[in-house]
């Protein structure tokens, strides 16, 4: 029989293992290409078909699928090279040269590869499909066409080529340099560590206590905390089995009486250390966003009304431009059902940097009680300082400016500075707010040589959310009056029910996205640990045939193998769930939301767990007896 006969016998018997290196490439790459397709979608990233608070909620979910590439796709195929070493072994020891072995190798996972590769895009088209659907029926933005870019596909296929052409590089590399000898016992030898020591363990955990003193000192440098969390997680988990050797040193007799479970947790925990840091990243992610979905949809209701604390407002400017007719105004209100509550105007000056409103005006209006002094102006920062958004400008103020008239210039200094949304966030007026006492006002107005005047046209109705066809007939009306174009940003009615309605699609995008990356990582989780499983199936199901022959119980290998796949399933859950009890009080301030989300997420693991387990132990138990009949 040729060494190519005999390599294929063993390719067919290691089909299951093949289909699963396939499956685990075929949800990373199709999972990609969904995102990326609809990242590169025209009509979606076009700001004047889909508001920007919509479409950049596209931008996290990529990255973080992005990064979950780069992890998963290389970790499949190292698991499968290394479950392959065995085989490789043997082939060298009966005469197999190792040329024909590296060309074995590289043969059959490119033949995968290429595999995996064409049902993913296949599969990631459905999904972008799919996600398409969803911005049309369920988000409610009508105006984007079904299309795929084909551009998508060139750069998932170059981005999943280059992670394939590294990782089975450097896993040809390490196989090669290995002996016969090693490569077949690396399934019993694999990921050991050989320089695990408690000080690493120790290093890692005060790396995590000062990323978290580092998270709370200041909030500009959270990369910088995020990456010592991960560095110490990093040393912790790849020195973890040390703890069972302090243990045994320190417990001995205890160690004895349970030599059995802890020889076996240490042996597990050292050959799937890799496993319990990935998952226990992913699955704080997946707590992360769950608890940042149930958050962002009530505050951007909320924060849509403190934004647009009128109903309707638009500007008016000096010169050819017409104003809506009041009369017309209020025929429109009423003709849907609606009535003006109250209506109001009020007087701003412009420049290309400031806008200057009275200060009367402003206290009149809002009902504050601003004072100015002559001389001065109050700098507003335009904001509502518990939105939830870091303003780092609101820590910079402007000490004073000049306005230039026809002899020469007049300095005003600020008087102070407030944090206030004001009459909210209107095109037409900028970021930069002054108020000024009525004189001054009445004073730049006559001599401001480059300002130029407007007036503010605001409007409250009876019921609000009622509003959404009254503001696009003003919007027409204002548009056609003006020979205006509807791209023409600047001229736009601003409203509350079109803040509402955009604060609503972009919340229930983005809680779309979390969900259904948080679902596909979580399977992913959870692939990750059957296909480790999987791997050892064989190796498990012949070492405890030898114990059941020399007279270990099946309540004993049921209790042995409930605890190992118990601790792969559960480790990274309980310190995935310390590190996102930290981070979510850090930036959702909810430490009853975060916990309730863990506790849900424990529960629904725990039952996932039960059932796998209990449905990969009658499986081991029935091939366990049957082996042992035969």
């Amino acid at each position: 029989m040729k060494f190519s006969e005999i390599a294929f016998k063993m390719l067919r018997k290691e089909a299951k293992r093949y289909k699963l290196f396939i499956l685990c490439n075929v949800a990373s790459t199709a999972i990609l290409y969904s995102f990326i397709s609809i990242m590169l979608n025209k009509q979606f990233m076009d700001n004047s078909i889909v508001d920007p608070m919509i479409s950049s909620n596209i931008y996290a979910p990529t990255l973080f699928i992005f990064v979950f590439s780069l992890i998963f796709i290389p970790y499949s195929q190292n698991v499968f090279i290394r479950a392959r070493q065995k085989d490789y072994g043997i082939l060298l020891s009966i005469g197999m040269t190792e040329n024909e072995v590296r060309k074995s190798v590289l043969i059959e996972n490119f033949i995968m590869w290429m595999a995996a590769l064409i049902i993913g895009l296949m599969a990631g088209t459905i999904l972008s499909l799919f996600f398409l659907w969803t911005i049309h029926n369920i988000i409610g933005i009508q105006q984007i066409n079904i299309a795929i870019p084909i551009i998508t596909y060139g750069i998932v296929i170059v981005y999943s080529a280059v992670l394939f052409v590294i990782s089975l590089g450097l896993n040809v590399y390490r196989m090669m340099k290995s002996t016969i000898y090693e490569k077949i016992k690396y399934a019993q030898n694999a990921e050991i560590g050989k320089f695990c020591n408690v000080i690493f363990i120790i290093t890692g955990v005060l790396l995590t206590i000062i990323a978290i003193i580092v998270m709370y000192i200041s909030s500009d440098i959270w990369m910088i905390s995020f990456f010592l969390a991960f560095i110490g997680s990093l040393i912790i988990f790849f020195n973890g089995e040390i703890l069972i050797d302090y243990f045994q040193k320190k417990n001995y007799k205890k160690y004895l009486k349970n030599i059995f479970l802890l020889s076996d947790i240490k042996y597990y925990y050292s050959k799937n250390k890799n496993i319990f840091f990935i998952n226990t990243w992913l699955i704080f992610v997946i707590l992360f966003f769950s608890t940042l979905s149930l958050v962002n949809y009530p505050s951007m209701v909320k924060y849509s009304a403190i934004y647009h604390p009128f109903h309707m407002t638009y500007c008016e400017f000096k010169g050819d431009f017409k104003p809506l007719n009041s009369t017309k105004v209020k025929y429109i209100v009423e003709e849907s059902n609606n009535s003006i509550k109250n209506e109001a105007s009020v007087k701003f000056l412009r420049n290309n940097a400031f806008t200057i409103f009275s200060v009367d005006d402003v206290n009149k209006s809002l009902k504050r009680n601003y004072k100015v002094k002559q001389n001065s102006f109050i700098y507003v920062h335009p904001y509502d300082i518990n939105d939830g958004y870091e303003y780092t400008d609101i820590k910079t103020n402007i000490t004073s400016i000049n306005i230039k008239y026809n002899k020469g210039e007049r300095n005003f200094s600020c008087n102070s500075t407030i944090v206030n949304p004001l009459f909210g966030q209107i095109n037409c007026i900028s970021q930069n707010i002054l108020l000024v006492n009525e004189k001054d006002y009445q004073w730049i107005a006559s001599n401001g040589m480059d300002y130029f005047s407007g007036t503010l046209h605001l409007y409250n109705f009876s019921n609000w959310r009622n509003s959404e066809i009254i503001v696009n007939r003003m919007t027409n009306e204002l548009l056609k009056n003006n020979g205006l174009a509807a791209k023409d940003s600047f001229y736009k009615i601003s409203s509350r029910i079109e803040a509402y309605n955009t604060g609503v699609r972009s919340s229930k995008f983005l809680i779309f996205n979390l969900i259904y990356v948080c679902f596909l990582l979580y399977c992913a989780a959870l692939i990750m640990l059957h296909y480790k499983l999987k791997m050892e199936y064989k190796d498990e199901k012949a070492k405890y045939f030898s114990l059941y022959r020399i007279g270990i119980q099946e309540e004993e290998i049921k209790k042995v193998l409930s605890r190992k796949i118990l601790i792969m399933y559960f480790l990274p859950l309980i310190y995935g769930a310390i590190m996102d009890v930290f981070f979510g009080q850090f930036a959702f301030n909810l430490h009853v939301l975060t916990l309730t989300v863990i506790f849900v997420f424990a529960i629904v693991h725990f039952i996932i767990y039960k059932v796998y387990f209990n449905i990969y132990y009658k499986r081991f138990i029935l091939e366990l007896f049957k082996k042992g009949r035969g």
